[in-house]
This record gives C-alpha cells, sequence and structure tokens, in this order.
C-alpha cells in the first residue's frame, strides 16, 4: 500500500471520528439545554433554582430550594444513575417514605404534588439528568 492511501485512509478515519465526536456534543449540549429550560419551566415556580434566587410563592419558598434537593440527592445516591433514577421516581411517584428531608421539612412545604399529569417521561428524563451534572 503506497503512502498516499494510508493517509487517505487515516484521514478519513479521523474526519469520521471527528464528526462522530462533534454530532455527539451538540447532542449532548442541545439534551443540556433543553433541560434547562424545563426546570426553568417546570420546576421554579415551587424549588428556587439557586442560592441566589429571590422567587417566592405566597411571601414563602414553595419547595425546597433545588440546590439543597440536589445536595441531598448526591449524599443518598452514590452514582448518577442511582440520583437520576430517583428524582425520576420520586417527582413522577411522590410518597413520606421516600423523602430525604427530615419530616418537619413536610410539615412546613406538605407533600410534592405527583408530576405525572403534568410531564412526560422523557421530559422528566432531561430535567433529572440537567439537575444531576
Amino acid at each position: 500500500m503506497c503512502i498516499t492511501k494510508v493517509n487517505e485512509e487515516s484521514f478519513l478515519m479521523h474526519k469520521n471520528l471527528f464528526l462522530g465526536l462533534f454530532f455527539t456534543t451538540a447532542t449532548l449540549l442541545s439534551a443540556s439545554d433543553a433541560g434547562a429550560r424545563l426546570v426553568e419551566e417546570k420546576c421554579t415556580s415551587c424549588h428556587m433554582s439557586s442560592s441566589g434566587s429571590t422567587k417566592l410563592k405566597n411571601g414563602k419558598m414553595g419547595a425546597p430550594p433545588m440546590w439543597g434537593v440536589m445536595k441531598k440527592v448526591k449524599n443518598r445516591f452514590k452514582t448518577k444513575e442511582e440520583g437520576v433514577a430517583f428524582i425520576i421516581d420520586y417527582t413522577m411517584e411522590p410518597s413520606e417514605t421516600k423523602m430525604l428531608f427530615p419530616a418537619a421539612t413536610k410539615v412546613y412545604f406538605g407533600l410534592m404534588p405527583s408530576m405525572r399529569e403534568r410531564l412526560t417521561d422523557d421530559e422528566m428524563s432531561l430535567i433529572a439528568a440537567y439537575l444531576y451534572q
């Protein structure tokens, strides 16, 4: 095989690898953007999205702040997959037995309502993945 043929094959292999990485990265960034938009649209009416947020509901927080929720999730679950699965499960089917916060949190905020009728499974997956990152 001549050097020109080897260089051409190497170029094509690297080009395909680059294009694959480019499209994978673009897809991941797009999913992250979609997750961020969904969190803003669907979650921040109750959960403050950052420690500097001033969004309140009836003069008080409507639910624990998102950074606090994520701190609890990451402390409880060792892997991203476990944490994301918990977020999806709890959000779609919340219960007192699944709560990560102490009982006083439920007294103050109440139990989170199920989002089953408000979010699709795909939307919830995007939200959970975005929150965990």
